[in-house]
């Protein structure tokens, strides 16, 4: 039920925000335009965003085969897709790493090698997105007055933050027992603010001290992993850059296709830019999708390159294609998913 009251929240207030700013800027002109979009470049934008959602399955795949694992290309594919939905309706787009987690432990991995494949995917995309949009800034010098007014400060906190992060994971994977010390903490902290009751567990009890045991256990496997992924094949590692290259690429060069579908230029400069910005403001976790935020903040940065008449329709197609896609995507995993587990269950019956 909490579920469904967050992604009742995210769309409505998504829908909303749209409805809204394509009323705000719909003019005559609007109306006169919607004829000459251009067919081609919009399958273009759907193209583009299919190809960074396949980029995503196959550095899963890489990086699960890094540490000795195969998993079918068909799961693999259902999991992400769940991702994405969970992703879209949780603050912060938490909700996508438990999915992933989940589905890779029930596909043979275990949860310390899941966890590993996970940090390694979030790496590896704070990695390249904060260079794509660093190499956009400095590619726009003629935007930073109008940043600097705007999200200067906050981009370059976002980015710092990025790279204390990074840091941070490697002196945690250089050294398991702080790891173990400072995750077993978390969780001890977490159980005691959740109340240990609903988890019928007391302080001192059996339970809790095989739950303290198994995060001790995990925590190991999933330092012991990621060193042992680091100093894998070099190919897998190349693998999983390359997909994540390409995967930010694809999904930034979207909102350049929608500019061309409406009969402008492709900016992908600035677009890129925007995308990143709008990619941080989608990572704070205040909103499940961001939504509402995510709709005005595109308006207000794509205000400088796309016309008022267009803006509204613009904002609105890129919503479309990156966020709302997700949902027949989901919805169309669960059922692959559910009947995936009962085929499994079938097998073990007979």
């Amino acid at each position: 039920m909490k579920n469904l009251r967050w992604i009742a929240l995210s769309l409505l207030l998504s829908s909303a925000a749209l409805i809204g700013l394509l009323a705000a800027t719909f003019t005559p002109a609007t109306r006169a335009y919607l004829g000459e979009v251009g067919g081609v470049a919009l399958l273009l934008a759907l193209a583009l965003r299919a190809g960074s959602i396949l980029c995503r399955i196959v550095r899963i795949g890489v990086i699960c085969r890094g540490l000795d694992y195969t998993v079918p290309l068909s799961s693999l594919a259902i999991t992400q897709s769940l991702s994405l939905f969970a992703g879209s309706f949780t603050p912060g787009q938490v909700g996508g790493e438990p999915v992933r987690i989940h589905r890779l432990s029930r596909a043979g991995l275990a949860v310390g090698d899941a966890v590993t494949v996970v940090v390694v995917e979030r790496v590896l995309d704070l990695a390249v997105f904060a260079s794509l949009t660093f190499a956009a800034f400095l590619a726009v010098r003629h935007l930073w007055g109008y940043l600097a007014a705007t999200v200067l400060y906050p981009v370059a906190a976002f980015l710092v933050l990025v790279l204390v992060l990074l840091l941070a994971l490697v002196v945690l994977v250089r050294r398991p027992s702080l790891a173990n010390r400072i995750i077993g903490g978390v969780a001890v902290r977490v159980l005691d603010r959740c109340g240990r009751s609903r988890l019928r567990l007391r302080p001192g009890s059996d339970g809790a001290e095989r739950l303290a045991e198994r995060i001790s256990r995990e925590t190991e496997i999933f330092a012991a992993s990621a060193s042992r992924f680091a100093r894998a094949d070099p190919r897998a590692l190349g693998g999983a850059i390359l997909a994540s290259i390409l995967d930010w690429v694809l999904l930034f060069s979207t909102a350049s296709a929608l500019l061309v579908a409406l009969d402008l230029p492709p900016s992908f400069p600035e677009s890129f830019l925007f995308q990143g910005i709008l990619q941080m403001i989608a990572a704070v976790p205040l909103i499940p999708g961001a939504a509402g935020i995510a709709e005005l903040g595109a308006a207000t940065l794509y205000s400088r390159i796309v016309p008022t008449y267009l803006l509204g329709l613009f904002v609105v197609l890129w919503r479309l294609i990156l966020y709302f896609l997700n949902i027949p995507l989901g919805l169309l995993a669960a059922a692959l998913a559910a009947r995936e587990k009962a085929d499994t269950r079938g097998t073990e019956n007979l």
